[in-house]
């Protein structure tokens, strides 16, 4: 069914987005729908519309003008705050999801977006009114490479799906496509076309503050795996994730560098340096670290990568290195490295009790089951 057949016909629009979702007919998309169409709510992500806020700010003190379009923030104080209440999308008749994902199960977006469609499922499961889903059809940046195991139910959070890898390898309507048949939501689902099939790396609007360019999302899956550890994982930098380090760390030692750089020879390396990030972990601090460059980004392993920096550096730091404790998206039970690892198999790796060729080979199994799993999404 063509895009415009079904918002010419829609009546009462909702629409989760922020700025990644820019270019259609040269705007916002948002703008786009609300001059074309109308646009009655407007349901903010994580970040904010315009990327304002950094990680695990609250967004309900954000305020937007929009005329008359209602603004409703899905990242707010409480982990209520993340779903829609059955009421707010009861009087929609189509619910429009346009919204940059980065390939990781991570970055909740998408987590964001099942949180809505499973709200409607809920009515309809009522008998009640539910909004058709659409889905724009934003690529996935970090492309097909899929990486990591399924997040096992106890490590199941706002920061991961059960049952999801750490990187899925699917485009935004794949993942969600996946997650309607896979946890068996009654709804109207269609994709629809708004961007080009095919878009330069240079046509780039950073879906969040520390995702300032494509190249990014090819490390996050396993840099952001530091956001559980001491070591700064680059915010405060201008190259998020990309750099990484703390002031512990001596990026002079060729024995760690020799270390680190010993798995998948040829398809990245490091570039010691020392930074100062001017906010977050170590604020105002020099920080001893490295700058990771891929020599073949399609060919590397992120996950991989950032279970052995971990484990290499508490091996080399064993009284500095420490992995962080306390509340971490809205879960305080579990510390923030088991929530985004999400596996006993691998958690065990890090605690030593596992080897490198032990992980690389349950991760090829579990990688081929994904795929098997997922192969009739994309």
């Amino acid at each position: 069914m063509k895009k415009n057949k079904i918002l010419s016909g829609a009546k009462s629009i909702g629409m989760l987005t922020n700025q990644s979702a820019y270019g259609w007919k040269g705007d916002y998309h948002f703008k786009t729908i609300q001059k074309e169409f109308g646009l009655k709510k407007l349901f903010l992500p994580e970040h904010g519309l315009f990327a304002e806020l950094q990680d695990q700010v609250s967004g309900s003190g954000l305020l937007y003008d929009l005329g008359d379009t209602e603004v409703l923030n899905l990242y707010g104080d409480t982990e209520e705050s993340l779903t829609p209440t059955e009421d707010v999308l009861s009087d929609l008749d189509t619910f429009i999801i346009d919204i940059r994902d980065v390939g990781a199960r991570y970055y909740t977006f998408l987590t964001t977006a099942l949180y809505a469609m499973q709200a409607a499922d809920r009515l309809s499961k009522k008998g009640k009114s539910k909004p058709k889903i659409l889905v724009s059809n934003a690529k996935n940046p970090a492309g097909p490479r899929v990486e990591g195991s399924p997040l096992e139910k106890k490590f199941s959070s706002f920061v991961g799906v059960e049952g999801t890898l750490h990187r899925h390898g699917l485009s935004a309507p794949g993942l969600l496509e996946y997650y309607k048949d896979h946890f068996n939501l009654n709804l109207e689902f269609y994709r629809i076309d708004l961007y080009p099939k095919k878009s330069s790396e240079f046509l780039w609007v950073p879906p969040s503050p520390n995702i300032p360019a494509q190249t990014t999302c090819f490390v996050y899956t396993g840099l952001c795996l530091l956001e559980g550890t001491n070591l700064s994982e680059g915010r405060g930098t201008t190259r998020p994730f990309e750099t990484f380090g703390a002031p512990y760390i001596n990026d002079l030692d060729k024995a760690l560098l020799e270390k680190l750089e010993e798995k998948q020879k040829g398809v990245f390396r490091l570039r010691p340096l020392k930074f100062i990030p001017t906010f977050h972990k170590h604020s105002g601090k020099v920080c001893g670290g490295y700058q990771i460059l891929l020599d073949k980004p399609k060919k590397f392993h992120s996950l991989l990568f950032g279970l052995h920096l971990i484990r290499t550096l508490r091996e080399f730091y064993p009284n500095q290195f420490e992995f962080l404790q306390g509340p971490y998206e809205f879960r305080s039970d579990l510390p923030a490295i088991q929530l985004l690892v999400g596996d006993h198999f691998l958690l065990e790796y890090l605690d030593g009790s596992r080897s490198y060729s032990e992980i690389k080979d349950y991760l090829e199994d579990t990688e081929k089951k994904w795929k098997k799993v997922t192969k009739n999404y994309d």
